[in-house]
């Protein structure tokens, strides 16, 4: 049976990530992914580039916190740094092997396009179907979400799910997910405000140590916890206040009045939604 998920690790793999070649989106949408529709707390992200040993101890490092849910993101197409199947086959301590299912499957659907590739050239897209193989106590199983598509999620022993580095892909992936890991969670739900304020980070520094060491004091240590994110270009700071269940409602929401009344600066409480799109967008020039 599989085991209950408390807590998740996303591990980003790709030497494009680390030398700035391209800007990592899955690691955000991931964390959105287990705060909002899984209700489970994002533990740690590494990054590691393309490299079987970094993986190998990257993986570990996120199977040491006790990650019970992990994704990994990149590494599983067709050229020769696409390691991700290999590393992970090593670090379970198992083969890899050219699955048969899936290789039909992009004949099914690639047929067109495969046809055109010379023998090497095929080879080398079938490395995007060639899986860690179950072993012994290791587990390695497969789903394919999507019908139009050829690309499955490996998962293994239930705890390391494998995703696509596209980001595209990686979401609808990831998504499909949900189904399959929502039974397994300890619920533990969360409730999270967002209050914004012109003032600036050092003034209201006082108020916000204070205020979480009251939190901590009356409801235990990270039961409440108070946050601070600077947005330079709106020239903002959003204050968050994240609350688990054992913390009542009217609790927080005295909480968040507080914040408010204490900062400054117009200080209003914002939703979700905005906050969201402050992160994510620069603000309109007049």
């Amino acid at each position: 049976m599989p085991q209950a998920v408390k807590s998740a690790g996303c591990l980003i793999i790709g030497d494009e990530v680390l030398n700035g070649k391209i800007l990592d989106t899955n690691s955000y949408e991931f964390a959105k992914f287990c705060f909002h529709e899984l209700a489970v707390p994002l533990k740690k992200t590494v990054v590691c580039g393309d490299d079987k040993a970094d993986i190998i101890r990257s993986l570990q490092i996120l199977r040491d916190e006790n990650c019970d849910f992990i994704v990994t993101s990149g590494g599983i197409g067709s050229t020769h740094d696409d390691i991700t199947y290999d590393a992970l086959a090593a670090a379970f301590l198992v083969p890899c092997k050219l699955d048969q299912e899936t290789v039909d499957r992009m004949q099914r659907l690639r047929l067109s396009y495969l046809s055109l590739l010379s023998p090497p050239q095929l080879s080398a897209f079938y490395r995007m179907a060639t899986f860690p193989l179950s072993s012994g106590s290791v587990s390695v199983l497969k789903t394919f979400p999507d019908s139009e598509l050829w690309v499955p999620v490996v998962a293994i022993n239930d705890q390391v799910y494998v995703l696509p580095g596209v980001p595209e892909l990686f979401k609808k992936l990831m998504t499909s997910l949900a189904p399959v890991i929502k039974p397994r969670v300890v619920l533990k739900e969360y409730r999270r405000y967002f209050v914004s304020t012109s003032s600036n980070e050092s003034n209201m520094a006082p108020f916000l140590s204070s205020l979480q060491n009251r939190c901590d004091e009356k409801y235990g240590v990270q039961q409440v916890k108070v946050g601070s994110y600077p947005h330079f270009t709106w020239r903002s700071v959003t204050i968050s206040i994240i609350g688990d269940s054992a913390v009542p409602e009217p609790d927080l929401r005295a909480i968040v009045d507080e914040v408010v009344a204490n900062l400054g600066g117009n200080a209003q409480e914002i939703t979700a939604e905005r906050e969201d799109y402050i992160t994510t967008h620069e603000p309109e020039k007049l």
